[in-house]
């Protein structure tokens, strides 16, 4: 995310899948009982999923103002391609972790 300034208001670019996948796998390792929630398996998973990705949504929005996430294509097939691509990282991670 990065922060710019426009005729005296504050804006944010950011990409919103980023922040969209961020959230979704912070949730799926909570609910993992078995998944090491440290900030490095966190982030490795986090990197796994995006890096295997093909769509970035960047957009700008002024500050406070949510980007609009939901038309980043995450109807049901986009969102379950992603909880499946979480899933299979947070199993790389898990038997592999870098710690």
């Amino acid at each position: 995310m990065i922060e710019f300034m426009h005729n005296g208001e504050k804006y944010i670019f950011s990409n919103a899948m980023e922040d969209f996948v961020l959230e979704r796998v912070r949730s799926k390792i909570n609910d993992d009982p078995d998944m090491c929630k440290c900030e490095k398996c966190y982030y490795d998973v986090c990197s796994l999923v995006l890096n295997g990705m093909d769509s970035s949504k960047y957009g700008t929005s002024p500050e406070g103002a949510v980007i609009s996430r939901v038309p980043l294509d995450t109807g049901l097939s986009a969102s379950g391609m992603i909880s499946v691509e979480i899933v299979k990282a947070m199993d790389i991670v898990a038997k592999n972790p870098a710690h």
